[in-house]
């Protein structure tokens, strides 16, 4: 599944391709998503203007600095939702 989720990000944001990928299985009903993805990238240089050291994902709701992609797939690898820099999902 991480092939395919790479593959996935290549079309989606090449920017991100060489960033960790970070795949967790999802449980619930037949028919939903089975896979989270998430890929980030914090493009600043120096310290953080909120005082985050570098950890993903970043804490901050609406970073301009934050490159990311979130999307689920479905079990044989399908896109099922896509969420750009700006959108974070709660737990």
């Amino acid at each position: 599944m991480l092939r395919v989720a790479r593959e996935h990000l290549n079309q989606l944001d090449p920017d991100l391709r060489n960033e960790p990928i970070h795949l967790r299985m999802l449980d619930g009903p037949p028919g939903s998503p089975r896979y989270a993805v998430y890929v980030g990238a914090c493009r600043r240089e120096g310290e953080c203007p909120y005082g985050v050291e570098h950890i993903v994902p970043c804490p901050i709701l609406d970073c301009e600095l934050r490159n990311s992609l979130r999307f689920l797939m479905d079990r044989e690898g399908n896109l099922v939702e896509v969420l750009h820099s700006g959108v974070r999902w709660t737990a």
